[in-house]
């Protein structure tokens, strides 16, 4: 058989085809226009829905806070309650909106000395969005209610997650407040590779050269070589 008579061969054969399954291509077709358009429309709703949710969250927020100067103490803790149940709506969704709510509810519950509380909610606002600047932001601030509980290990842990973080704007001050907390467990080694990553990482910031004036404390009191 000839290349022709083969090409033509095949080319009937696919015209066939496409002429007796055409009703069916065309639900295929058809299927997939209606995928595409439900796809666009659940993505409006959602950033309509987040928009939304954001909004009522600066709400909240701008309950909490309006004329809130002349306010006593116990008003305000009233506010920041009130405050905390309208976002329990918000603390469990993910992205921007988990994010935001989880933060003011942190805040909230620091200011009322509910540490426990804060570090739960930072935590969640830090799985919202892993991604987000706001994570490592959440970790340091979870480290920081660690340390005022004494649970110095998970306070450590949580500054070197905030360490870990390359763009967070505050890296240098959780690498060093890292080294600080594993010397003050008397973990010398750690300590001495924590300062030393900080210096061989961000040599020119304030808080790399504290951490060389404890490298060189730490080995004139003979804690490391």
């Amino acid at each position: 058989m000839s290349e022709i008579e083969v090409k033509t061969t095949a080319g009937t054969k696919t015209a066939n085809f496409l002429e007796k399954n055409k009703k069916g291509l065309t639900g295929i077709l058809c299927a997939a226009v209606i995928i595409l358009l439900a796809y666009i429309v659940f993505t409006a709703v959602s950033s309509n829905a987040k928009a939304k949710n954001l909004q009522k969250i600066d709400e909240i927020s701008y309950a909490l806070t309006n004329g809130s100067s002349s306010l006593s103490e116990d008003e305000l803790n009233s506010r920041r309650t009130k405050a905390v149940e309208d976002l329990s709506v918000f603390l469990k969704k993910g992205g921007v909106v988990g994010v935001r709510a989880n933060l003011l509810a942190a805040e909230l519950a620091y200011q009322k000395d509910e540490k426990m509380e804060a570090v739960n909610y930072w935590k969640a606002a830090a799985n919202a969005d892993k991604k987000a600047y706001t994570a490592p932001l959440a970790w340091a601030n979870m480290a920081a209610a660690y340390e005022d509980l004494n649970q110095l290990d998970d306070a450590a842990a949580s500054y070197k997650k905030a360490w870990e973080a390359k763009d967070f704007v505050m890296r240098a001050h959780a690498g060093f407040n890292y080294g600080r907390l594993l010397e003050s467990q008397e973990k010398y080694a750690d300590a001495k590779a924590a300062y030393e990553a900080l210096n061989d990482q961000l040599p020119d910031d304030t808080f790399a050269k504290l951490a060389k004036t404890r490298l060189i404390q730490l080995k004139i009191d003979g804690k490391i070589e």
